[in-house]
């Protein structure tokens, strides 16, 4: 077995735990993310199963030796590379939203940044200081990228729908701004004409 780097990786108030064997491939402590995103137990346990079942994702999976409290013990890893594959499967349904809100949150944050907090640990000191890199040069939307991004807004719900807006900004969309309109209150002019009836005419 390769000899590994093993690191506690510190991500929203928990520790991570992740390792990088000697081709320089990073593997992430699954039982480590399930604890640190507040999966229970049993859930956690379902979440293992699920990736030595699954056939994608049991292609990135491995078990290493690494640090526990009860002393070095095998214990399942991914690659870094499938780690936000098996994240994004675990879905954010709305009871999860309803019943646990902060988990659905922690699991939201794990799914978009986890996987580079991980890269970055084992990342050299003069590497992460540098400066920012260059942009990627960005190619022409196209038709159907309008479409698809029309798709997915329509699709989100009210509450992700700023978010969804700013990383479509960020690709390059140009998104409308839409400005309320108010109506003025319409004004009733309610006007009496008073007659004056002579009561001899009626007796």
């Amino acid at each position: 077995m390769n000899r590994l780097e093993v690191k506690r990786v510190p991500f929203m108030g928990t520790e991570l735990m992740a390792a990088r064997d000697n081709d320089g491939q990073i593997w992430a402590g699954v039982r480590w993310m399930c604890d640190g995103i507040g999966l229970s137990r049993n859930q956690r346990d379902n979440q293992i199963e699920k990736i030595k079942v699954d056939k994608a994702l049991n292609k990135g999976a491995g078990n290493f030796l690494l640090p526990t409290n009860g002393g070095n013990q095998k214990c399942l890893c991914l690659k870094l590379d499938y780690v936000p594959l098996w994240l994004a499967k675990i879905a954010i349904t709305p009871k999860m939203e309803r019943e646990t809100p902060e988990l659905a949150a922690r699991l939201e944050q794990y799914q978009f940044k986890a996987k580079d907090v991980l890269a970055a640990a084992f990342l050299p000191q003069s590497k992460q200081q540098s400066t920012t890199p260059a942009p990627v040069e960005q190619r022409a939307l196209t038709t159907d990228d309008y479409i698809i991004a029309a798709r997915l807004t329509s699709d989100c719900r009210n509450e992700r729908l700023p978010y969804v807006l700013g990383f479509l900004e960020k690709g390059g969309f140009e998104i409308p701004k839409v400005k309320e309109l108010y109506r003025d209150k319409p004004s009733f002019k309610l006007s009496v004409e008073r007659t004056l009836i002579n009561l001899d005419d009626y007796l």
